[in-house]
């Protein structure tokens, strides 16, 4: 129709690989780790060569969606394209593996050493495209 402009803007993943997002209703998203054949030793982000015993026999695993937070800090100083205050941390996940990643939807309360925190996504930031960078995240579980 004369006046629309269609929108070449796309959501590109941070990187290829990390996570999987549903592509039907019902589908959950998911981490995406990498499990060895050889020791059964757990990874993330996925490896083809396994860092306990070097075993290329590694095959792609969903991970688990939930975890406990191992620790945090908050940034008060903003790079390049981010807003502050935010918190970044590692998370423990049941598979034995430590995820680092951007923690949102927090507050003073919430963010405690050893809170339940669950697997979201959301905007990174914007490409010279105006392309928006998806990222994974997790944040506190409410309630």
């Amino acid at each position: 129709m004369a006046g629309e402009e269609k929108s070449d803007k796309k959501i590109i993943p941070i990187r290829e690989g990390l996570f999987s997002l549903p592509h039907e209703s019902g589908e959950r998203s998911y981490l995406i780790g990498s499990r060895c054949n050889v020791c059964a030793q757990i990874s993330f982000p996925p490896r083809k060569v396994c860092s306990e015993c070097f075993s290329e026999e590694m095959e792609s695993i969903p991970l688990s969606s939930k975890g406990k937070l191992y620790t945090y800090t908050i940034i008060g100083y903003p790079p390049p394209g981010l807003a502050v205050p935010y918190a970044i941390g590692y998370v423990d996940l049941p598979e034995g593996v430590r995820v680092f990643s951007i923690i949102t939807d927090w507050d003073q309360e919430s963010l405690k050493v050893g809170a339940e925190v669950e697997l979201t996504f959301g905007k990174f930031k914007e490409d010279k495209d105006g392309n928006e960078i998806l990222t994974y995240k997790f944040r506190p579980v409410k309630g």
